[in-house]
């Protein structure tokens, strides 16, 4: 049975490499769940992804680190995991869309290859139905493609500075922007727009290297900025509602700052060795959910595009959606994902997770 870290861990102590933050598999279980009812029933949680982007931000930042400090195989190490951890899954669902769906992503195959389909999106450029979820991969993987360099050659001093100017920078850049474009999409999809949400849980990490009580002695603050935050996007969402369409540079600066105080605030919750936020994000189910939460984010789309397709009700649809998404992650997991990245093998109950991994 998976526990979160309690008191085994030592007051002000940090997780050691092989300890596992179990309760981060609650926090993703939330995200995908939250981005499979926006995609089937057009319910707008706003924090799906934005969850995805903190923890990805914090856990790879992490093992950077840990990485760092063993001075071998910096570089390979990170790379080679990635792309075991990534890739299988990402080619499964080219392959996938293309018998559901046919060829018609191939005319431009460069966006897939390269992972670049957020900029492909942001000019218009739509690929299969379902692809559309593939726009965030792309943001991670050009921060991969960054950020490795930066905590390479940065102390973790710079780094810290380097997060927060991210996290200042971001929202400027969003304001500045905005008159550039036609519409709030590439606000949306491109990163440097949304790398706030990355440097937030990058800098998490740097603080909670020096202090491990981080979360403990901020969850007072995680909880007024969780309700603030939420309060303002809900008083927003029902006074304004097409404020995001709007695509005026004041809201685009500042509703992605939102989103980011609330998903930030909700990781750091989820951090804490004991708390509600952590017994309910640790419950089995859950972390069940988010250690399948790559893959299940990666097809549901696909799979509710190809059921909508047949007449049943729309409850109907998106029920046998999700158990189909439900049941072709589970076999991917337990068939290819786990081998490639686990070794087949359990591993220790308390162990520090990989994004996505």
């Amino acid at each position: 049975m998976y526990r979160p870290i309690e008191a085994s861990s030592a007051r002000g102590q940090r997780p050691r490499a092989h300890e596992r933050i179990v309760q981060l598999d609650g926090v993703r279980a939330v995200a995908v769940l939250a981005v499979f009812l926006n995609h089937a029933f057009g319910v707008s949680l706003w924090m799906g992804v934005d969850l995805f982007f903190v923890l990805s931000g914090f856990l790879i930042t992490g093992i950077l680190l840990d990485r760092k400090n063993r001075r071998q195989s910096y570089f390979g190490y990170f790379y080679a995991r990635r792309a075991r951890r990534i890739l299988p899954p990402y080619v499964i669902l080219l392959v996938l869309s293309s018998l559901l769906f046919g060829l018609g992503w191939i005319n431009h195959w460069w966006w897939y290859a390269l992972f670049a389909t957020n900029i492909g999106q942001a000019l218009g450029e739509t690929g299969n139905p379902g692809f559309g979820v593939l726009w965030s991969l792309a943001v991670e993987e050009q921060f991969y493609l960054v950020w490795p360099l930066i905590v390479c050659f940065a102390s973790e001093r710079a780094l810290g500075v380097v997060a927060a100017a991210g996290i200042v920078l971001a929202p400027i850049l969003r304001y500045v922007a905005t008159p550039l474009f036609d519409s709030f999409w590439p606000i949306y999809f491109l990163t440097p727009f949304r790398m706030d949400l990355l440097c937030a849980g990058a800098l998490i990490a740097v603080l909670m290297r020096r202090d491990a009580d981080l979360p403990e002695r901020c969850a007072l603050a995680a909880w007024v900025c969780l309700a603030a935050s939420l309060g303002t996007l809900l008083w927003l969402h029902f006074h304004f509602p097409n404020l995001r369409d709007s695509n005026r540079p004041l809201s685009n600066a500042c509703l992605y700052s939102l989103t980011l105080v609330m998903s930030t605030a909700v990781v750091m919750l989820a951090l804490r060795r004991r708390g509600i936020v952590t017994r309910v994000l640790s419950n089995p189910v859950l972390v069940y959910l988010g250690t399948i939460s790559y893959t299940l984010y990666l097809v549901h789309d696909t799979f509710i595009a190809f059921i909508w397709q047949f007449q049943f009700g729309h409850h109907v649809r998106a029920l046998i959606a999700f158990a189909v998404t439900l049941a072709f992650a589970t076999i991917s997991w337990f068939a290819l994902e786990k081998r490639l990245t686990r070794g087949g093998t359990p591993r220790p109950r308390q162990s520090i997770a990989l994004a996505r991994d």
